[in-house]
């Protein structure tokens, strides 16, 4: 099961236990923002079996409505196909048979806590989660601006800034950041979920970590593996030309030490000179050593 399907099955068993009137919120979420909502249509479409079933049954108990329940492959279908049952809906919910654009009616939030159960349902309704293993996203599609316009406004008051766009028709509020999706589920009541987006984003962080010291390492590797190279090749050419015996004794133990330790980096040179050395003078020394060859006749290198 995705990590989608998880979350809104999570949410759909927690909110069985609420309040009535954040039940018939939930509800009205759910309608608004499916499929239609008009005095013409109104239906949903879900890839959850039991998020259909219990709206079928919710709207027969509260509203007294009868239902059509459809599958079409995965996806399974809620419609509403007799218009005085339609209109019935409409007006439990505060609009009418002439309303020309959707809006939320607030007056369906008699507590404090129905906005938080309209809002999951809009969730079940309409929302996408992408797969936090890949990316962090989280977006409710919403088929008319001015209805997405008003559920900006409610996620602004529900202290869950969003921003909107609009792709292929369609307006989107959408997160692209895991601590707003955890703030988001939290808000929702999908503790299960915001505890495993926290457990894969500590394993991404790990793994990202993990790989920027490798990468870091190999980089540092490349940078001494090259400097090396340069300086066996000076040292190799100041000795074809016989100038390396006749120099000072710490340039010819630098070059000493670092043709039998070609791997080693500046500070493990440091550690096999005779006398105590810095870092910085042992690197002074070698590249005193490729200065020295630079002036000299050219050697190719094996």
């Amino acid at each position: 099961m995705s990590f989608a399907s998880e979350t809104k099955t999570e949410l759909l068993q927690a909110s069985q236990a609420q309040a009535v009137c954040c039940a018939e919120a939930q509800l009205y979420g759910s309608l608004l923002f499916g499929h239609t909502f008009s005095a013409g249509e109104i239906s949903l479409r879900t890839e959850n079996r039991a998020y259909a079933e219990a709206l079928c049954e919710q709207l027969h108990t509260m509203a007294l409505v009868n239902t059509q329940f459809t599958q079409t492959g995965r996806k399974w279908g809620l419609a509403i196909p007799r218009a005085e049952d339609r209109l019935r809906v409409l007006q439990r919910f505060g609009h009418g048979p002439g309303d020309l654009n959707l809006r939320i009616a607030e007056e369906n939030f008699n507590c404090e806590s129905c906005r938080r159960a309209f809002l999951r349902g809009v969730f079940l309704s309409c929302a996408v989660v992408s797969a936090p293993e890949r990316h962090y996203h989280l977006e409710f599609c919403v088929g008319y601006k001015k209805l997405a316009l008003a559920l900006a406004a409610l996620l602004e008051a529900l202290e869950l800034p969003t921003k909107l766009c609009q792709r292929r028709g369609v307006w989107l509020a959408y997160y692209k950041d895991s601590a707003q999706m955890e703030d988001v589920l939290t808000t929702l009541g999908a503790q299960h979920a915001v505890l495993e987006l926290i457990h894969i984003k500590i394993e991404k962080d790990m793994r990202n970590n993990v790989n920027r010291q490798v990468n870091f390492e190999l980089a540092n590797m490349g940078r001494v593996s090259g400097a090396a190279a340069a300086q066996l090749l000076a040292i190799k050419k100041l000795r074809a030309c016989g100038a390396l015996a006749a120099l000072p004794a710490p340039l010819q133990e630098a070059a000493r030490l670092r043709e039998e330790n070609p791997d080693v980096s500046l500070r493990e040179l440091c550690d096999l000179a005779a006398a105590p050395t810095t870092r910085s003078g042992m690197n002074h020394r070698l590249k005193k050593l490729e200065a020295l060859a630079g002036e000299g006749p050219e050697i190719e290198s094996e």
